[in-house]
This record gives C-alpha cells, sequence and structure tokens, in this order.
C-alpha cells in the first residue's frame, strides 16, 4: 500500500502550478502517490497536469468538467489508494520533508489526524512576507488527543492541507466535501468533522506548507457574503445530528464564526443587506447563548460583538467599514526589516532595512 495519497485539485493556477508539483515530486518521502485533478480549467493547467503526469509515474492525471473544489476532492478520495492522505491547493507549496515527516509521527502513535503548524505566506500587493503561524494556545505535541481536550483548532483556520488523514478513518465515518460552486469553504465543514470523530490526533509545531495569500484583508477574498453562513448553517446541522454537545468544542465554533461575521460585514459591497443581516441573525440563534455567555473561552470583545450583532448587525457593519476606512487611509509598518508606508491604498515609501 503507498503510504501516502496527495490530492491536488487544480482550476486556472498556471501561475502557481509548477512551483506547487515540483515541491509534491521532490519529497523525501518517496512512497507517495499525486493525484491531479484538472476541474475544468481555461489556462495552461490541464497541459502542466499532463506534462507532470508523463515524466512521473506515481502521478496521475484526471481531467473533468468545472464542478467546484468540493467536488474535485471527493474524485480524490475516491480514487487514492494510500494508508494516508494529504492535500495541496495548486497555489501553495509544501516542504520537501513534509510527508516523511508527518507519516512517522501517525506510524508512532497510530494517528487519524496528523496536524502540522504551517506559514502564512502573504504576497498582497501591499506587503510581502512569510511568517510562520501562531496558535495563542498550548498544543501537546507529545501524545495523542481528541479535539474535547484541545479545541482551539476548531477556532483557527482550518487550514485542512497542513495535515495527512489516514484514509481507513475516512471512509469509516463516511467523511465528504461538501460540494458547492467554486471553492465555497468547503474545507470548514470537513476539518469540523474531521477533528471531531478524531480518536487520535497528532500535532507537531513544526512548519511545512506555505499557504499563499493575494490579499491582506481577508474580507477581499470573499466574493459572495452567502458562503460563509452556507456553510455554517451545514456545520450545524452535522453537530445536531452526531449530537456534539460539548461546552468547549461549540465555543470555538462559536468563536470562528463571530469572526466569520465580521468578515462579511467588512466587505466593501455586500449585494443584498437585508438578506445579509437576516443570515446573521439566524446563525446568532443557532448560537447557545448560555456558552456565548458563560463560557470561558468566549472573550470578552466576542461577547460584546455577538450582543451587538444581536441587537443590530448594521452597527457592527458600519463599524468594521469605519475601521477598515481608517486603515487604508494611511498604512505604517516599521520593523527590524522593513520600513512601509501607503497612502489611500497607494505605497508612498518602502525600505527593505536587511538589504
Amino acid at each position: 500500500m503507498t503510504k501516502v495519497s496527495v490530492i491536488i485539485p487544480c482550476y486556472n493556477v498556471e501561475k502557481y502550478l509548477r512551483q506547487c508539483l515540483d515541491s509534491v515530486i521532490s519529497q523525501t518521502l518517496k512512497d507517495i502517490e499525486i493525484i491531479l485533478i484538472d476541474d475544468g480549467g481555461k489556462d495552461n493547467c490541464p497541459q502542466i497536469i499532463d506534462e507532470y503526469a508523463a515524466k512521473d509515474s506515481r502521478i496521475i492525471a484526471i481531467h473533468k468538467e468545472n464542478g467546484g473544489y468540493g467536488q474535485s476532492m471527493n474524485i480524490g478520495l475516491e480514487r487514492v489508494t494510500g494508508e494516508y492522505i494529504g492535500i495541496v491547493e495548486p497555489d501553495d507549496y509544501i516542504d520537501s520533508k513534509m510527508y516523511e515527516d508527518l507519516y512517522n509521527i501517525a506510524k508512532q502513535y497510530d494517528s487519524d489526524i496528523v496536524k502540522s503548524c504551517f506559514y502564512d505566506n502573504l504576497q498582497a500587493p501591499q506587503e510581502t512576507r512569510i511568517k510562520k503561524a501562531k496558535w495563542k494556545d498550548y498544543i501537546p505535541e507529545d501524545r495523542s488527543f481528541t479535539i474535547k481536550e484541545y479545541p482551539y483548532f476548531l477556532y483557527y483556520h482550518p487550514s485542512i492541507w497542513s495535515c495527512i488523514y489516514k484514509r481507513e478513518f475516512l471512509n469509516k465515518n463516511n467523511i465528504h466535501f461538501i460540494e458547492a460552486p467554486g471553492a465555497g469553504w468547503t474545507d470548514n465543514p470537513f476539518q469540523v468533522q474531521t477533528m471531531c470523530l478524531a480518536e487520535r490526533i497528532n500535532y507537531t509545531s513544526n512548519a511545512y506548507y506555505y499557504w499563499r495569500r493575494l490579499n491582506a484583508n481577508a474580507s477581499d477574498e470573499l466574493k459572495d457574503y452567502k458562503i460563509p453562513f452556507e456553510r455554517c448553517n451545514e456545520i450545524h446541522n452535522w453537530l445536531k445530528e452526531n449530537n456534539i454537545k460539548d461546552e468547549n468544542i461549540l465555543a470555538h465554533i462559536y468563536k470562528r464564526e463571530l469572526a466569520y461575521i465580521n468578515i462579511v460585514l467588512g466587505m466593501r459591497k455586500i449585494s443584498n443587506k437585508k438578506d445579509c443581516f437576516e443570515r446573521i441573525n439566524n446563525l446568532l440563534d443557532k448560537m447557545d447563548k448560555d456558552i456565548i455567555l458563560h463560557n470561558k473561552n468566549i472573550s470578552k470583545k466576542e461577547l460584546k460583538q455577538y450582543l451587538s450583532a444581536i441587537k443590530n448587525p448594521k452597527n457592527l457593519r458600519f463599524a468594521n467599514l469605519f475601521k477598515r476606512m481608517r486603515q487604508e487611509i494611511i498604512r505604517v509598518r516599521i520593523n527590524s526589516n522593513e520600513l512601509y508606508i501607503s497612502l489611500f491604498g497607494k505605497t508612498i515609501l518602502r525600505r527593505n532595512n536587511a538589504a
């Protein structure tokens, strides 16, 4: 049996695809298979995929009509043969030792999931940097645990690509991706399901994955305000169906959802504000108010946001836009490596102090 199967769903990313594929085929763990799924790309991705498949027998190329990230991932999950499964997004890249190190941890502990830290690779017009992600909470690295013991991952970015998953575990629990148009934030339900059902999670603070972001503001990445609410509804339905009632698990999911409300309300344009505010109220209604009011994991800032959103989400919208406007009028960043000043979104001074 192949040790690790790597699924790479590809759509219109020719600019970054070669860097991604080079990083995967260069893994020190050689016993891998690579499933490249062309999701009906209109650029040169299909040709690049076939080119790499012709050069490396470990690569399996699949071409299909456009159906979205979730559909591509499900096709990949059906095709894989590996003991463990990894995911790489085609505009990202990984360290050469990623799968060797994660697989060794998985075998040591018989893990359902092994999760690593990652690099935030910001490549935005106003700022470029590569920075290791930092969790604010303690996560053990010398033993397996369940999400009930350490629920913090349910608040942080899903980062499903910084993990490997035991294929037997996914199959036993019938875990698949939501199939939605485009990218569709389908990583969110997948992460909640895998983390909540896993009996043995292991973590390493070593970072291997370089997550590329092209916008400094998360609100600019979101193209449709409805997407976060659709995924949150699916998550709440799944939690109810699977009788997930642990207060700390729910508190961390609520924390993430409150952050998503902020992202939506920070969008430059919301096409239907009335519908958006109704969706916010519907999501807030799904949250257990006693947990919001009394759980120690909910910060005072989050509680204030929750109460303000219940009272009038329009006020939060104005507050988010005002904060954004202040940031865009003038932005200053001074540290040991860089001096950067922008005015009304235009860079007026940038100096690399390390040069």
